[in-house]
C-alpha cells in the first residue's frame, strides 16, 4: 500500500462508522492494476483486526447471468445459489424479489451480531440485479452497523458509473486511485528488489507509469530471471558495471537493429516507428521483458475481443503512439471500421488519447505487445508501413482541438485538411471526403450554414459509392436542416442516414445520426419518436468515440428531461457535466447547450453543476475571442444562473441561430414575468420567443411558451384551418395525432398534458374526439390500432 496513505485513511474513517448520510459507503475506482483489490484486502484485514465482520465478494464477467452473484458469494449463501441452479424457487420477477429479500435479511442478521463490512470488487462486471440492489440496500439498511466498500474499473459511461454517481449524490465518498508518484514507485521497487534501485532500474520502473500491477510484475520477474543483482545495498542490472567500476559485457548496450528482440520505438511522423536501443531505452539491461510481465499483459488482452487484440498487435509496430487514420491505411480498412476495436481498447484502459494521437497507456504494455508479435510478422508490418504514405494528420488534430474547446484552431486545421495542395488525391485515387465532412460539421456548429451547405454538396459527390461517407453526408444534411429550422426534414435525413449505415458497424456514425433524429423529433414535438431514437441509440452511445458519444448523451439527456423531468436527466448526465473541462467542444453541438445544462441543473437543485457549466462556457468564450457565438452562449448560461435580465437580453439579441434566440427570449420572458410590474415586458418578450419558435418549426417549444402566456392571462391561437375527413387516421388534427401518439405510448392524461403544455381537461376532450373518429372504445384498442397503422399509410 505504498503511496496510498490518503486512501487508507478513508478506509479507517469508513470502519470507524463516521455519522452522516452516505458516510457508511466508500466508492473506489481506477484503471486495471491500479490497486483496488489490494485496497479491499487491506480494508478486510483492518476490519478483522477491529473485530468487525467481513463479507467479501467480486463480480465475474462469466457470472453475469447469475443474479446477485457477488452479494450471494460475499454472504456465503451457497445453499441459495444451489437452489437457484435447480430452479427450486419461482422463476422470473418472483425469484429476483425473493433473492433480494434473502440478501437484505441476511445482512440484517449479520449486522445484528456486530458491525459488518461488505466489500465488493470488480463491479464493472456486476449483473443488473446486483447493481439495483446496491442502489437501494445502503440507504435501506442505513440504521444498521453496516459499512460498504465498492470497487470498479473506471470504464466511462456505463451502469456502474450511474450507480456510483447516484450513491455519491446521497453522500457516499468516492475516491479514484491514481498512478503512484515517483517516491512511491521508488519505495515499491526497493521492496520488490530488496535494495535501492540504481538509475537504470529506476528509469525502467518508470515505464510502468505508476501502475502497481505492471510495476510488480516487471520487478519480480526481473529478479526471478536473475537479471538483477544487489551490491552494497543497491540493485543493478546483472551485467552492469559494479561499484568497483567493472565493465559490462561487450555489446550489452548496443543499438538493436529493426526486428531484433530488443527493439523499441517511439512514433515519429504520425506513427512511424524508429528502432532504438536497449531494454530500458539505454544502458545495460538488454533482452526481452520478463515472462511474468508478459503473462500479466496477456491477461489484460484476454479481456478484449480477438479483433481488438489483433489491432493492438498490428499498431504496436508503429510505435507507442499512432494516428488512427494511418493505422487504417496500414490495415487496408476505412477508419470507421476500426472504431469499435479502438473504443474497446480505450474502454479497457489499454489505449489513451493524447493531444495528437492514440497511445498505449503504459510503455511497458506497448513493449510487451510488441514483443509478442513474431519477428517475421513484425518485420513484414514494418516494411508495409514504409510503403504507406503518411495520413492527413490535421483532421485528427482538428477534432482534438475542437473537442478541447480550441475552436478557432480546430477550424483552421480543418480548413487546412479540407484544402490539400493540388495533385494530392486521397488513397482511393480521389479526394477523401472526411476532411470536408469534418469542416462542414464545425461550420454548422458555428452557424456558418451557407459555407457548410456548399461543402456538404461537394462532399456528396465525393462520397458516391462509399456507404459510410454517404451516410455521413446525410447526417450533415440533417444537422443543416435542423439549424435552418426544418425539423421534419432533419428527421427524415437522419432516418435515411441510419438506413444507409445499416450493417456497416460504425457506431460513431449511428451516434450522430440518432442524435440528430432525437433532437429533430423533440423540437418538432414528436416525443414518442424521440424516445424511440433514445432507445435505439443505447448500444451506439456505449460503443461510439467521445466526440460522438458526448453529443449523443446531450441529446439523450434532453429527451429524458422532456419525458421524466430534470432530476432524471441529471442522473444520466453526470459524466457529461464532469467531462466539460476536457471536452468543452460538446457545448458547440447546439448554440444553447450550455444554457440548457444550466437550466436543468438549477431545476434539479444542483447549483454546483450549474456553476461548472458557466465556468466551462466562459472559458470556451475566452479561448475563442474571434468567434461571436461562444460569448453569447456564455452570457445566456450566466444570465440563467444569476437571474440577470441584461445578460439574457444580450443573448436574445446576439445569437445567430433563430432557435437559440427564441430560447434566450423565453428565459428572459420568464424572468420578467416573475418581477413586479414587468408583465407587459414579459408578454412582449414571450411573444417574440413564440414567433421565433414558430418560424423554425419548434412546435413543442412554442406550446410551452403559449402555456407561459396563458399563465400571464394571454391566449395565443395556434391552429390552422384544414379540411379533414370525418373518420380514419387522416381525419385527426395535428393536436389529436400528438395526443394519440402519447396515449398510445402508455402516458396518462396528466402526463400527456404535461408533455403538450395544455390542461388535462384539454387532453381528455381530444381523446374523446379520437375515439369517435377512429371508432375505438379504450386506450388498449387505440394502442393496437396505432401500432397497426405504423405499417401502412392509413389505419382507419
Amino acid at each position: 500500500m505504498r503511496g496510498r496513505e490518503r486512501e487508507r485513511a478513508e478506509v479507517l474513517r469508513l470502519l470507524a462508522g463516521a455519522p452522516g448520510p452516505g458516510a457508511h459507503v466508500l466508492l473506489v475506482e481506477g484503471e486495471p492494476g491500479i490497486g483496488k483489490s489490494i485496497l479491499l484486502a487491506e480494508a478486510a484485514a483492518a476490519a478483522s483486526a477491529l473485530g468487525t465482520g467481513v463479507a467479501t465478494g467480486r463480480a465475474d464477467e462469466l457470472e453475469r447471468m447469475m443474479p446477485l452473484a457477488p452479494l450471494l458469494s460475499a454472504l456465503e449463501e451457497t445453499t441459495t445459489r444451489a437452489a437457484v441452479a435447480r430452479s427450486a424457487f419461482p422463476g422470473g420477477p418472483g425469484l429476483l424479489m425473493w433473492l433480494a429479500e434473502r440478501v437484505s435479511t441476511t445482512l440484517e442478521r449479520r449486522a445484528a451480531a456486530g458491525p459488518l463490512l461488505v466489500a465488493l470488487d470488480d463491479l464493472q462486471w456486476a449483473d443488473p440485479v446486483t447493481l439495483m440492489a446496491l442502489r437501494t440496500l445502503p440507504s435501506r439498511l442505513a440504521g444498521h452497523p453496516l459499512a460498504w466498500l465498492l470497487a470498479r474499473r473506471a470504464t466511462g459511461d456505463d451502469d456502474g458509473e450511474r450507480l456510483f454517481g447516484l450513491l455519491e449524490q446521497e453522500g457516499a465518498t468516492r475516491i479514484a486511485l491514481r498512478p503512484l508518484d515517483g517516491a512511491a514507485v521508488a519505495r515499491v521497487a526497493a521492496d520488490a528488489l530488496g535494495a535501492v534501485p540504481d538509475a537504470e532500474l529506476t528509469a525502467l520502473a518508470a515505464q510502468a507509469a505508476g501502475n502497481p500491477a505492471l510495476l510488480l510484475a516487471l520487478l519480480t520477474g526481473l529478479r526471478e530471471e536473475g537479471v538483477v543483482r544487489v551490491d552494497t545495498g543497491v540493485a543493478r542490472p546483472a551485467n552492469a558495471a559494479g561499484p568497483a567500476g567493472e565493465s559490462a559485457p561487450a555489446g550489452a548496450g548496443r543499438t538493436a537493429g529493426a526486428g531484433e528482440a530488443g527493439e523499441t520505438g517511439e512514433a515519429g511522423g504520425c506513427g512511424r516507428a524508429e528502432a532504438t536501443a536497449g531494454f530500458a531505452g539505454t544502458g545495460a539491461v538488454a533482452g526481452t521483458l520478463p515472462r511474468r510481465l508478459h503473462a500479466a499483459v496477456r491477461r489484460r488482452l484476454e479481456e478484449v475481443s480477438p479483433r481488438t487484440r489483433h489491432l493492438l498487435e498490428a499498431v504496436a509496430v508503429l510505435g507507442r503512439s499512432f494516428c488512427p487514420s494511418y493505422a487504417a491505411e496500414l490495415l487496408g480498412e476505412p477508419p470507421a471500421a476500426l472504431l469499435p476495436a479502438l473504443d474497446e481498447a480505450l474502454a479497457a484502459g489499454l489505449l489513451v488519447v493524447t493531444p495528437e494521437e492514440l497511445a498505449f497507456r503504459h510503455e511497458l504494455l506497448w513493449r510487451s505487445v510488441l514483443e509478442t508479435v513474431p519477428a517475421p510478422v513484425r518485420q513484414a508490418l514494418r516494411r508495409q508501413a514504409e510503403r504507406v504514405p503518411p495520413p492527413d494528420a490535421p483532421v485528427a488534430a482538428a477534432l482534438i482541438a475542437w473537442d478541447e474547446g480550441r475552436l478557432s484552431r480546430g477550424l483552421e486545421l480543418a480548413r487546412e485538411a479540407a484544402e490539400p495542395p493540388p495533385g494530392t488525391p486521397g488513397p482511393s485515387g480521389r479526394r477523401d471526403p472526411q476532411p470536408r465532412a469534418v469542416l462542414a460539421a464545425m461550420l454548422i456548429d458555428l452557424g456558418l450554414l451557407d459555407e457548410a451547405e456548399k461543402i456538404t454538396a461537394g462532399s456528396a459527390a465525393e462520397a458516391a459509392g462509399r456507404p459510410a461517407w454517404a451516410a455521413a453526408v446525410l447526417v450533415l444534411r440533417a444537422r443543416l436542416d435542423l439549424a435552418a429550422g426544418r425539423a421534419d426534414d432533419a428527421a427524415e435525413q437522419a432516418e435515411a442516414a441510419l438506413a444507409t449505415a445499416a450493417g456497416l458497424d460504425v457506431p460513431d456514425l449511428a451516434c450522430l445520426a440518432l442524435s440528430a433524429l432525437g433532437a429533430a423529433a423533440l423540437r418538432a414535438g414528436d416525443l414518442p419518436r424521440a424516445v424511440r431514437a433514445l432507445a435505439s441509440g443505447q448500444a451506439a452511445r456505449s460503443a461510439g468515440t467521445p466526440y460522438g458519444r458526448l453529443r449523443a448523451e446531450l441529446t439523450a439527456g434532453r429527451i429524458v428531461e422532456a419525458r421524466d423531468g430534470a432530476a432524471a436527466a441529471m442522473t444520466r448526465l453526470g459524466g457529461l457535466y464532469d467531462g466539460l473541462a476536457g471536452h468543452a467542444g460538446v457545448l458547440t453541438g447546439e448554440p444553447a447547450a450550455a444554457a440548457w445544462l444550466v437550466r436543468t441543473a438549477l431545476a434539479a437543485g444542483d447549483r454546483r453543476r450549474a456553476d461548472e457549466v458557466v465556468a466551462a462556457a466562459e472559458d470556451l468564450a475566452g479561448r475563442n475571442p474571434c468567434l461571436p457565438g461562444p460569448p453569447v452562449a456564455a452570457a445566456h448560461a450566466r444570465g440563467l444562473r444569476d437571474r440577470d435580465p441584461a445578460a439574457l437580453g444580450r443573448a436574445a439579441a446576439g445569437y445567430a441561430d433563430p432557435w437559440a434566440r427564441a430560447s434566450a427570449a423565453e428565459d428572459l420572458g420568464v424572468l420578467l414575468g416573475a418581477a413586479p410590474g414587468r408583465r407587459d415586458a414579459a408578454v412582449g418578450t414571450l411573444d417574440g420567443a413564440l414567433s421565433g419558435y414558430g418560424g423554425v418549426g419548434a412546435r413543442r417549444d412554442a406550446a410551452r411558451v403559449r402555456r407561459r402566456l396563458r399563465e400571464l392571462g394571454e391566449r395565443r391561437r395556434h391552429w390552422e384551418r384544414v379540411d379533414h375527413p370525418d373518420s380514419g387516421w387522416s381525419s385527426l388534427t395535428g393536436t389529436e395525432r400528438a395526443v394519440c401518439d402519447l396515449v398510445s405510448q402508455g402516458l396518462t392524461n396528466r402526463q400527456a398534458a404535461e408533455q403538450m403544455f395544455v390542461s388535462e381537461h384539454t387532453v381528455a376532450f381530444h381523446l374523446r374526439q379520437i375515439f369517435r373518429k377512429l371508432g375505438v372504445r379504450s386506450r388498449v384498442e387505440l394502442a393496437r390500432l396505432a401500432a397497426l397503422s405504423a405499417a401502412g399509410p392509413d389505419g382507419g
